[in-house]
């Protein structure tokens, strides 16, 4: 486990959350502006993946516009503005062909040689990131994917790189002020995209939940993508809620939906978290509403059933409950079989 720093401590707090990729991003555009091992070390990486060459005097920029209006979250320029490296960084947000489509076509027409776009994802999400670029770009070449349709005369190099694999190779960078440095972004980030999930020791702490609220929301954004397997992922969304049991201001309902589908009809649930429904302490409920697909049906199933359930304006909630002295891991696989039960029961699964 890795030892706790400042700023993986403070990563625990709500307001982290909604900036998570922004905070992690620029974390990384530090490094690579203040450290010249940080370049060094990141550029013998590219040439392993890539076998391009791009040197440690690139000047990094994050989020600089391209003539589209897209911003990637990084681009390293020559000392004459020639862009040579684009990195999109992403931790739970979604990742578009489009958009990867729009930064290669960007480096190609300002580029005329070779170029490099690099796509920054947690572990768990390489295999997602690598059949999107084979979406965009075709089949790979060794792990990589080559861009040379007859539009430009550059060539741009793609490859799918995890935040794992990214620190490990900055490590390689010396000096004990970046190494401190590192370690500092490195531990921010373990928290923010939920690769460490904390145990909750007792009811107190799921009652204060928001104290832990990018833990809960890393949990959420788990459970649904691995529930997901007939249709895309879906965003992360949220909505007003009614019905929350506290008198502070509730906040909304952070839910993704995942879908079913039963004689070509659509039928969702989503998974969220919220404050809970008087006489319940978790925060973490799955809703089926009324207007998705024989509702109707799912309802009669669910309330016949034992699984616990309340109606609240015409929809059916279901609480998930938090088990707690469990590692991140254990928690998220034991919400996944809670799902799967009254999966079962709504769509009469074997």
């Amino acid at each position: 486990m890795m030892t706790p720093t400042l700023l993986g401590y403070l990563a625990n707090f709500g307001s982290f959350s909604t900036q998570s990729e922004l905070l992690c991003t620029q974390g990384l555009t530090y490094l690579l502006q203040t450290y010249k091992s940080a370049r060094s070390a990141l550029a013998d990486e590219v040439k392993t993946r890539t076998g391009i060459g791009i040197g440690d005097s690139l000047a990094w920029l994050p989020e600089a516009q391209q003539a589209d209006k897209a911003k990637p979250d990084l681009e390293a320029r020559t000392a004459d503005g020639i862009p040579v490296v684009k990195i999109e960084a992403k931790l739970g947000a979604e990742l578009g062909a489009d958009q990867l489509q729009s930064y290669v076509a960007d480096l190609r027409e300002r580029n005329s040689g070779e170029t490099v776009m690099l796509v920054l994802v947690p572990k768990r999400r390489t295999a997602e990131a690598a059949q999107l670029a084979t979406t965009a770009f075709g089949p790979s070449e060794s792990g990589s994917w080559r861009a040379t349709d007859g539009r430009f005369s550059g060539i741009a190099l793609i490859s799918v790189i995890s935040w794992d694999e990214l620190f490990a190779c900055l490590r390689a960078g010396k000096g004990e002020r970046f190494l401190f440095e590192l370690e500092q972004l490195q531990a921010m980030y373990h928290v923010l995209s939920g690769d460490f999930i904390a145990p909750l020791n007792s009811n107190e702490e799921v009652l204060r939940w928001r104290e832990r609220e990018t833990d809960f929301l890393n949990v959420i954004d788990q459970v649904t993508r691995r529930l997901t397997m007939k249709h895309q992922i879906y965003p992360m969304g949220s909505e007003p809620l009614e019905g929350a049991s506290h008198e502070s201001v509730p906040g909304d309902y952070r839910r993704r939906f995942v879908c079913s589908f039963d004689d070509d009809v659509e039928s969702c649930f989503c998974i969220g978290l919220r404050d809970p429904f008087a006489e319940w302490e978790t925060p973490i409920w799955m809703r089926f509403h009324r207007t998705t697909g024989n509702f109707r049906d799912i309802r009669e199933r669910i309330e016949a059933s034992t699984i616990s359930s309340l109606d609240s304006s015409g929809h059916i909630w279901i609480p998930l409950d938090v088990p707690l002295e469990v590692s991140g891991e254990k928690m998220i696989q034991t919400l996944i079989e809670q799902v799967e039960q009254v999966m079962r029961v709504a769509y009469q699964e074997e």
